[in-house]
Order: C-alpha cells, then structure tokens, then sequence
C-alpha cells in the first residue's frame, strides 16, 4: 500500500527543522540583518561588553525564540555576536504587520493544499484522484493558483470518493477579504477578547474583516483507521474608524476520531503533537510571575490539548467526539506564531500517516463495519449541532452548503438505544470518549 520509502521520507519531514529553515531563510533576506552582519567584525574587536539586546516589543501571545542556537566559539566576544544576530532577526518578525502575515499564510496554505493532496494520492494507490471545485477569485485559475485581484474572495475545494484508504476526503481551502462584520459577530468576537484578556484592536460593527483557512477531513475506509480532521486558519481584523490599524488572530489544531482504540497509535499521535508544542512553546518558559501567565499557558500542548477535549464534545450525549489532539484559538498573529502554525499544518500527514501503514490492511466484518458507522453519526451530530465553522459558513447570506457539509462522513447509520455489548472494544472505546485521558505525560 505505502512503500518504505515514501514512509521514510515523509517521517523525515520533521516540523522542527522546517521551521527553522524557514526562520533562517527569511532572515538572510533582511536588510537589517545585513546590517548586522556587516558590523559584527567591530563587534569582535570588543570583548568588555557580555550581553546585549535590542528591544522588542510583544503583545499578550508574541512567543519570543527561548531556544537560540549557540554557535561554537572560544571567546565571550563571538556568543555577542551571535546574540545580537538573533535579537536583529527578532526585531525583524516583530516588525511584519497583521497584514503581511495575512498574505504570508495565504500563500502557505494554498501551496500547502496542493503538495498535501499528492500525498494521499500517492499513500491511497486506489487511482482515485480529488476533484477540484474552485470558486470565486479561483474559480478560473490555473494549476498555479495563482489570482491576479487579490481583493476578491474564493476558494477550491478539493474531494476524494470511494478511495481504498480514504472513502470520503476533503481539502477545502477559503480566503474570504473585505467582508463587513455584523453587530452579532463583532458582539461574538469582542467577547472573546474581553475573555481571554486580549488587547490590540477593539473589533466593533461595520469593521472590515478577512479570513483565510485550510481544513482536511479524511474518513478512512478501514475501521481501524481513525478519520483524520485538521486546520489551520486566520482572522484579520480592521478599523473602520482608522485604516492604520489592524489585528489579527489564528486558531487550528489536529485531532483523531478513532473506531476501535489501538492506544500505542493514539500514544504517538499524541506524543508527535507534544514534541512539536514543547518545541515552540518550551514548558521551562512559563512562570507563574508574570501576570500574562494564563494566556501563555494556553500555548502549552496541554492546555491545547485540554481546549480539543472540550471543543469536540457532544453535551446531548454526555461524550467527546474522540481521542482528541491540540486546538487552538485567538493566538495572536505574530511571525513566531506563523512559524508555529506552518508546523502544525507540515506535521499533519507525518502523524497520521504511520497508523495508515499499521492499520489499513487489517480485516474486518460486517460489525466492524457497522459499528464504523454508528460513531460517524455522532461526527454528523457534531457538525450539524455544535462545530462553530459550519454554524459561520451557514449564517452567510448565500452559503455553499455543498462546501461546508463537505466535511459529512459518506455513510453513517443511527440505531435507536445502541448500547454495546459489556467487556467489548466498543464499551471501551465509548468510556474513553466520556472520560478523557491524558495519552501522554
């Protein structure tokens, strides 16, 4: 089904090392790094001075590097070097607006849409290909994507059926620009600032807003195959009242939703996303000094873990719609937070890929089969019930329903009062998703 090599290469993809590429990368091309550069041979010359940074200025979510590469040196003079290199490449992400890096995780998601969706081509090996339904600014483009007015909105969403891994899949991509908020929705907005404590921007009716996004549903043919669900999205923000300002927030996450639990599967599910999370929000970091210290614990894996529990949950059924993963919201939009984003999404197929490859061959019957469908009824009811990004898409003016049911299981089933049967998988199953447990320590 999936040669060794193609694993090998895609667990190779570590998001870690991408996102420090990206970071060094970019920060070759600053003029002010080259500015830096320039003068580090006096900076050499002078070995009084231990430790110096420039000032940068951080809003509640900013997420400062804390793990700085040290560069092999004999003296005290080159570690300053090396120091004020680091700071000048920080000054440099502080500085990027909401608007750019609007229009940088813009053009990530649409490159990322198109190299994803080879990959599970390639792993299904069915033949079966995605279609492609562009709309809007999209919906004459070529195979590049690329859209000469970049203040119109679209999107192309992108659908497999009757694949041998994947039975149903969808990768929707959206891009929504200068829309108008409503009176409710700037209500909804604002109080989630107010909640979460945040500043930047009072969102207020008649304020212009664009979203971006990039969300993958993957039901799986095999009950032993969990289905697959992730995003990653923005939300910008600008005053009505002055042009100049604008705020910016991003939200996404990752999370499985599993059939039959095979818990070594779900542990490196689980364990991938914790070392990503550690990764750019390092544990150490958080002190209990500092009066932002209940937002920034947010960025921890377990707090993002814990918001996944709770956001997929079904109150009617008193259960979670499965295993969980990370979910995260109203994280300020920050060249150190895109960083992070980009990993989340980069690392989406190396976590779930691996159980692909264990689990897709594995038989099954006509129970397996049945049970598969009774859980993808509780997706259904999620979506339908609870799931904020279908109530958004539907609450506009003429909504794409096609577009935002895509993400509907190709086949469920509701048996009145199934309960299952005592000591079995199922029971199981079903008194992990009313208790959650923590997969990883």
């Amino acid at each position: 089904m999936i040669s060794a090599s193609y694993l090998q290469k895609i667990r190779r993809q570590k998001p870690t090392t991408m996102g420090k590429q990206r970071r060094q990368n970019g920060a070759n091309a600053s003029p002010v790094l080259l500015f830096a550069m320039m003068i580090c041979p006096i900076l050499l010359a002078i070995s009084t001075v231990e430790s110096f940074s420039f000032p940068t200025s951080t809003s509640l979510l900013t997420v400062q590097s804390q793990n700085k590469v040290t560069r092999s040196s004999c003296t005290g003079t080159s570690l300053w070097a090396t120091k004020v290199e680091d700071d000048v490449k920080d000054a440099a992400k502080a500085a990027s607006s909401p608007d750019e890096i609007f229009e940088q995780f813009t053009d990530f998601i649409m490159n990322h849409q198109k190299s994803m969706i080879a990959q599970i081509e390639q792993v299904d090996g069915s033949g079966c290909l995605f279609t492609r339904d562009g709309w809007g600014a999209f919906a004459n483009t070529s195979d590049a994507d690329s859209i000469a007015d970049k203040s119109k909105s679209g999107g192309i969403t992108r659908v497999v059926q009757g694949g041998d891994v994947v039975e149903k899949g969808a990768c929707s991509l959206t891009v929504i620009r200068n829309g108008v908020l409503t009176a409710d929705r700037a209500a909804t907005i604002r109080g989630r600032q107010e909640e979460q404590g945040a500043g930047g921007v009072v969102v207020r009716e008649g304020d212009s807003y664009s979203a971006a996004a990039l969300s993958v549903v993957l039901h799986t043919r095999n009950p032993y195959v969990p289905t697959f669900r992730s995003d990653v999205r923005i939300f910008l923000v600008k005053s009505s009242t002055d042009n100049s300002k604008s705020t910016a927030w991003f939200g996404g996450g990752s999370d499985l939703t599993p059939y039959y639990l095979i818990d070594q599967d779900i542990i490196n599910f689980h364990t991938h996303l914790q070392t990503m999370c550690n990764t750019h929000f390092p544990p150490e970091s958080i002190t209990d000094n500092d009066d932002n210290t209940q937002r920034e614990q947010q960025l921890s894996y377990k707090q993002m873990k814990k918001s996944c529990d709770e956001y997929f949950y079904l109150p009617a059924r008193s259960e979670h719609r499965g295993v969980g993963g990370i979910f995260f919201d109203d994280l300020d939009a920050t060249e150190n937070t895109l960083d992070f984003v980009r990993d989340v999404a980069e690392g989406w197929m190396p976590s779930w890929l691996p159980i692909v490859e264990k689990r897709g061959k594995m038989e099954y019957g006509d129970e397996e089969r049945h049970w598969q469908c009774l859980r993808r009824g509780r997706y259904l009811e999620f979506n339908l019930l609870y799931d904020r990004g279908v109530k958004f898409g539907l609450a506009n003016a003429n909504p794409r329903v096609e577009g935002v049911m895509v993400s509907a299981p190709p086949q469920i089933a509701f048996d009145y009062n199934h309960v299952p049967k005592e000591g079995s998988e199922e029971e199981r199953l079903i008194k992990i998703l009313k208790s959650p447990i923590d997969w990883v320590k």
